[in-house]
């Protein structure tokens, strides 16, 4: 009976194999065809809506949503960023920027036209620079996981370009992406990657999409990119250069770049300013902190220091501690406790230390006359080399459209002085500042005008060479660059830097 239970089972199981065997052709077609659907769907859900040439801003902060794949970074978008404390310093993209990224003029914004755009970028999100008192921070993957690969086809797509990518000999043989199983002090997470990706992708979508930058002609002569010699700068101008251009099979070369972007063959002027020495002091007559605040970060100070058992001299600089933490903040990892005294940093003091960082970050940059002077004069030559390529332009001589300058808060920080939008708050991971250049026709004249556009937010109308106005004349600007060290009685740039 058994036997002849054995004997069907194995003449069933035949004669399905014969049926299979018949059919198998027909069986792969339909795999094949099932494979196809389901990567046509996949592409159209999460491929298409960046191509489409209609895109609109809320695709893009959907978007966003999708890509800044960490926790609070994600979150910050379903709020006021300015209404998320320290959170606002893991990330720059954010609900508020996407609204600006598209395309804001005025309300007779057809008559003008977008001829240039310089963008500096401080770069994305890294590990940190400092420790506190000398204790490790926590170890960070510099590593795309499968899941972030599969988050969107641009990561995908992005990963696979870069892998492929061979290492620049001008940058020291950086690796183009991050790809280490953890990141090194002061290296680029894959976060810091996405975020640039993402700036790319909104710069795309209101320069090329929307206002037609490259005129339909695109060419890789438009497009200048430098970047200063760190991995952390080098790999967000390859993570941002690919969302911009992703439209196109190109690769854009990347040039190298002092951390303050002086290049004497760009301005015509001597990087060599030994001169800013007898400016590196602060002023004997610099305003002091009144003493609550003196006293509100001594406290807090003492306060840190007993909860990680540590001597207030060992706490030496709020900023430092601000870098070692926020690593933590942004990437959803347990902040630092003390067993022995139950007690924790939480969140409320990290907001608490954010706001003192920016007491302190602007007492020392509004109340130090030296400072200004010193920045004025160190970022003259990068200020020069931006208004050379806006006059090329006006006078037609210039084949560039699009500029990045791929750099640090140290970078940013001082040329927002120079232009006297300076906030107080360090610049966040993945900030940008955007020059644009508009030309408008009247009758038988062509106007120029500029806009300056920080973090998102148009700041034109700040800035006091501009007098108020949306559009800022380009004869303003030139006034400006020709008379800012005049305006802090300096003499001209190359007397102060020759001694």
């Amino acid at each position: 009976m058994h036997r002849d239970r054995l004997s069907k089972d194995f003449s069933c199981w035949n004669i399905l194999m014969a049926r299979l065997k018949r059919h198998r052709f027909k069986i792969i077609a339909a795999s094949l065809v099932v494979f196809v659907l389901f990567y046509l769907y996949t592409q159209k859900e999460y491929g298409s809506e960046l191509m489409n040439q209609s895109v609109s801003a809320q695709h893009l902060d959907r978007l966003s949503k999708q890509l800044l794949f960490n926790g609070p970074v994600r979150n910050i978008h379903s709020h006021n960023a300015s209404s998320q404390g320290a959170l606002e310093y893991c990330s720059s993209p954010n609900a508020d920027s996407v609204k600006e990224w598209s395309h804001q003029v005025g309300p007779d914004a057809n008559q003008y036209k977008l001829e240039l755009v310089q963008m500096m970028i401080r770069h994305g999100d890294r590990t940190p620079l400092h420790t506190l008192a000398d204790r490790p921070n926590p170890r960070i993957s510099c590593k795309f996981f499968t899941k972030e690969k599969n988050l969107h086809w641009i990561v995908g797509k992005f990963i696979s370009r870069m892998q492929n990518e061979k290492v620049d000999v001008n940058f020291e043989n950086m690796q183009p992406f991050p790809n280490q199983p953890f990141c090194r002090q002061s290296y680029l997470t894959p976060q810091g990657a996405v975020q640039q990706l993402l700036n790319g992708l909104k710069a795309k979508h209101k320069y090329i999409n929307q206002l037609d930058l490259f005129e339909q002609d695109f060419s890789e002569r438009k497009v200048i990119a430098m970047s200063t010699v760190f991995p952390r700068t080098y790999q967000s101008a390859n993570a941002f250069l690919y969302g911009f251009l992703s439209d196109y099979d190109v690769k854009v070369k990347i040039q190298r770049a002092r951390t303050d972007f002086c290049s004497e063959k760009n301005s015509g002027l001597s990087c060599h300013c030994p001169g800013l020495g007898k400016y590196s002091k602060p002023q004997r007559t610099m305003r002091k902190m009144n003493k609550s605040t003196l006293q509100t970060i001594s406290k807090f100070k003492q306060k840190i220091g007993s909860i990680l058992d540590l001597n207030t001299k060992d706490i030496k600089s709020l900023t430092h501690m601000f870098d070692s933490l926020m690593v933590r903040v942004c990437h959803e990892l347990p902040l630092p406790c003390n067993k022995a005294r139950n007690s924790c940093i939480d969140q409320k003091l990290i907001n608490t230390l954010w706001s003192l960082v920016g007491t302190d970050l602007k007492h020392h940059y509004q109340y130090n006359e030296n400072h200004l002077i010193t920045q004025h004069i160190k970022f003259h030559p990068l200020l020069v080399e931006m208004y050379f390529r806006m006059k090329n332009v006006t006078r037609q001589s210039s084949t560039s459209k699009f500029v990045l300058y791929s750099g640090h808060d140290i970078t940013l920080t001082p040329f927002l002085m120079l232009l006297g939008i300076f906030d107080g708050k360090w610049p966040p991971y993945a900030s940008t500042l955007i020059l644009e250049l508009y030309s408008k026709k009247e009758k038988l004249k062509v106007h120029y005008f500029l806009k300056i556009i920080y973090n998102g937010i148009d700041r034109t109308k700040d800035l006091k060479f501009c007098r108020g106005l949306d559009m800022c004349k380009f004869k303003y600007f030139e006034q400006f660059v020709n008379t800012h060290l005049e305006n802090l009685g300096l003499s001209d740039y190359d007397s102060e830097c020759l001694l």
